[in-house]
């Protein structure tokens, strides 16, 4: 299902315009809350968009632009079904490309082709195979050929509440030890493991991914992930730049992320995660450990 999406979503953005860069944009639905954010974990892999709501709500256009493609169904004239549902692209002067996605069937605009920023494109349904009740919505900017984090450059929501971080694991050998209870350790290769999410609000517990992730070990920084762009290659989402993360070597079956492996040698170790959300908002945690 979700490399249907992307092959659907491969077929969309071939039919812009190239030109600059991107520019600042309206949020797609007025006073929206994401619901999930981008580099978020949905069916088990990244999701290279972001989904907001409420259902029902008008969708527009974030900035002006042309209506390059409009679908108004369920199953593509394939036969094969459209996991997006409801869908309008469309290309900016800039270089990008939007897709909204999961529209309300029979509010889409045929009647459309050139469109201004804020001009109604329909409203958020419940279109398509996905699970939930928001748009989705999703930038590509042809230029650089990269999946864009919409949030990155929407106006910010209102946020002061710092991510949350349910647990840090160190693993090896089939065992997990959790990072601030577990003391001492033998000298070795271990995994880092978080639980991290981004609530808005309490109680949320929606997966939300953060923004950004660092990784101290002594002082030193050992990751640095922002959740900024994507990039389709070999058939794959990788997200991180240089690091080319794919949900495959990120996700735990459980929705925990891995860091990465780390050799730990013989002494004192303190290890410190930093996770940093859209507004600023930053959560610390760590701990002390004897490696014998």
């Amino acid at each position: 299902m979700v490399r249907t999406v992307r092959r659907l979503l491969v077929t969309i953005l071939a039919c812009a315009i190239p030109a600059a860069g991107p520019a600042a944009l309206e949020w797609p639905i007025a006073g929206g809350v994401p619901a999930l954010t981008f580099g978020s974990r949905r069916a088990g892999r990244f999701l290279p968009s972001m989904a907001v709501g409420p259902a029902g709500a008008p969708v527009r256009a974030v900035s002006p632009g042309e209506i390059t493609f409009l679908f108004d169904g369920d199953k593509l004239p394939s036969g094969l079904p459209c996991p997006l549902g409801g869908i309008v692209a469309m290309s900016h002067p800039d270089g990008m490309i939007s897709v909204y996605g999961r529209m309300e069937r029979g509010s889409l605009p045929f009647y459309l082709r050139s469109v201004a920023a804020g001009d109604i494109l329909g409203r958020a349904g419940t279109s398509g195979y996905f699970a939930g009740r928001e748009a989705s919505f999703t930038l590509f900017d042809r230029v650089k050929r990269q999946y864009l984090n919409p949030q990155v450059l929407l106006p910010p929501v209102r946020d002061d509440r710092a991510p949350a971080v349910r647990g840090v694991f160190l693993a090896a050998g089939g065992r997990t030890y959790p990072l601030g209870e577990t003391r001492t350790l033998r000298q070795g290769t271990y995994e880092v493991v978080a639980d991290i999410l981004d609530p808005l609000s309490a109680p949320d517990a929606a997966p939300r991914a953060p923004y950004s992730i660092r990784l101290l070990i002594d002082g030193k920084e050992v990751v640095r992930y922002l959740y900024d762009a994507a990039r389709a290659e070999d058939g794959r989402l990788r997200f991180f730049g240089p690091a080319r993360r794919d949900s495959d070597s990120y996700f735990l079956d459980d929705g925990r992320i891995r860091l990465g492996q780390f050799l730990l040698a013989r002494g004192r170790t303190t290890l410190v995660l930093l996770v940093s959300d859209y507004a600023g908002n930053e959560k610390e945690t760590g701990g002390v450990l004897l490696v014998e």
